[in-house]
């Protein structure tokens, strides 16, 4: 027995939403899955069994038999759920009671899979059913930034296009923006500028820095992506900004970055805090550390400096 393979039938029954009698149906007519066997002739699975088994289900439930199916490895089954369930599918999978990572699974394949479709309501709409499923902090961690991950690696090796990457950015800044305007921030509160360096046009890091923030009871000024220091800082001593956030993705190497840090923190007041995110951001620790700035890593990390900043 190993720790990946844990649960009992009974379990994954339930968490699937099959029969105990299908399930074993189907493992011993169309082999979907391998569970292991205890010394007393138990079943136990893993949490990829029971992925696989609730996606095949599901695409059963759309009409595809089994038998054309079983063979399928989980990869194509995630994407052909996501490409014929969508969002009627959805429900199904809140119904079923299946593992957190199975649902946020199946919400990033049906995303995928609109965009490559460039169905941008049915984005839409799966974004927001999203939404409302999670709790803020996994829908943004947990789906989005691995989504808008995913989207950007399909882009880079060829599989997805430009002009996808840009139908899903323009649908998840707008859900984004909606979610923002739904807090109710004193203006009181501190305010905190987000933006991306010049040279830095992915913006979906900052859009997230910018609603975690927010939930945080900070006032937010987000300016967009790839705008010089000068208009950053402005933006800054003109809001009386507690902190300055921004996020480094794409490209790495830019020789132009050191400078342009190094003029933001000039321009702005000592006391003021800059946070530095993003996947690429650690390329620049020496420039981040010579100017007294502070590398967030994730999320969880940036709700605790800020509510460190806010509480000074």
């Amino acid at each position: 027995m190993t720790d990946e393979h844990k649960h009992g039938i009974k379990t994954v029954a339930t968490q699937t939403g099959l029969t105990q009698f299908t399930i074993r149906a189907w493992e011993k007519r169309y082999d979907v899955v391998t569970p292991l066997r205890t010394e007393t002739n138990r079943r136990l699975y893993s949490d990829a069994d029971i992925l696989r088994l609730t996606l095949l289900r599901l695409a059963t439930e759309v009409g595809y038999s089994i038998g054309r199916i079983a063979a399928l490895p989980t990869e194509a089954l995630l994407e052909l759920v996501g490409t014929e369930g969508m969002i009627a599918q959805i429900p199904a999978i809140a119904k079923a009671e299946v593992p957190e990572e199975t649902s946020l699974r199946f919400y990033i394949a049906s995303c995928i899979a609109a965009v490559k479709r460039f169905e941008a309501k049915a984005l839409e709409s799966t974004l927001f059913a999203a939404s409302v499923a999670f709790s803020q902090p996994v829908f943004l961690e947990k789906l989005i930034t691995p989504l808008m991950v995913e989207i950007g690696e399909q882009w880079q090796n060829g599989t997805l296009r430009i002009a996808h990457e840009h139908l899903a950015l323009a649908v998840v800044r707008t859900l984004l923006g909606g979610i923002h305007q739904g807090f109710d921030v004193s203006v009181s509160m501190p305010n905190l500028v987000v933006s991306t360096p010049r040279g830095q046009r992915h913006e979906i890091g900052g859009l997230i820095a910018g609603m975690t923030a927010a939930s945080q009871g900070w006032r937010v000024t987000y300016l967009g992506p790839d705008l010089p220091a000068e208009e950053i800082v402005r933006c800054a001593v003109e809001n009386s900004a507690k902190a300055v956030g921004l996020s480094i993705i794409y490209p790495t190497d830019d020789p132009n970055i050191a400078n342009e840090l190094g003029k933001l923190r000039r321009g702005l007041r000592e006391d003021v805090a800059v946070f530095i995110g993003g996947s690429g951001a650690v390329a620049y620790d020496a420039v981040i550390d010579s100017i007294g700035a502070m590398r967030v890593d994730d999320m969880p990390t940036f709700r605790t400096v800020l509510e460190a900043v806010r509480a000074e």
